[in-house]
């Protein structure tokens, strides 16, 4: 009986301590709206298997022109794009992001990080909607330091992901990771 009562008691305490590490105000888009050149139609917006040295989730923006010619327009940095399917995460430019519509559907990949690290990481089946450019104060600081680096390396890349995350899903930046940031080399432009 004494067995029991112990196993309850360590089941109990680990219930609460899972609950305390489950996300209770997860991050959800917020912004002003982005408008798209309006003589583009989005087809989709899909994870995408070939990678970006924009961001480390690649994703294929296949687009259409609504003209007899190629359109073209750019996703600026800070912009979010919006999951369809609830168990996949949120996604946010850093870098503005060139999209070209031919007559004919023309895929442009983008690179994008991911926003809560509590929901799957999306892959080829997962759709997005584009969503607004992003109001979140923290998100737009890591948009000004990050917009003109080079992130291209796999673990500069994975440091900026961990930054998003930190405002996203956490307690926010620390100055030692906004040091970080900015210690990233400069991008050729």
């Amino acid at each position: 009986m004494k067995v029991l009562v112990a196993r309850g008691a360590a089941a109990l305490v680990l219930l609460f301590l899972a609950c305390d590490m489950l996300p209770t105000d997860e991050f959800e888009p917020t912004g002003t709206p982005f408008t798209l050149n309006s003589d583009i139609r989005v087809v989709s917006i899909t994870g995408d298997p070939d990678l970006s040295d924009m961001g480390p989730m690649t994703l294929a923006c296949n687009a259409v022109s609504r003209t007899s010619g190629t359109e073209s327009d750019v996703l600026p940095a800070g912009l979010l794009l919006v999951r369809r399917n609830n168990q996949t995460q949120h996604l946010l430019f850093l870098k503005d992001q060139p999209v070209t519509a031919g007559v004919l559907t023309t895929k442009t990949l983008l690179g994008a990080f991911c926003c809560n690290k509590y929901r799957n990481i999306p892959d080829a089946g997962d759709t997005f909607d584009l969503g607004p450019v992003t109001d979140n104060n923290e998100l737009n600081q890591i948009v000004g330091i990050v917009r003109h680096k080079d992130i291209s390396g796999h673990n500069d890349m994975w440091m900026v992901q961990r930054a998003v995350q930190m405002v996203t899903d956490s307690t926010g930046l620390t100055q030692a990771y906004i040091d970080s940031l900015n210690a990233l080399p400069n991008a050729i432009e």
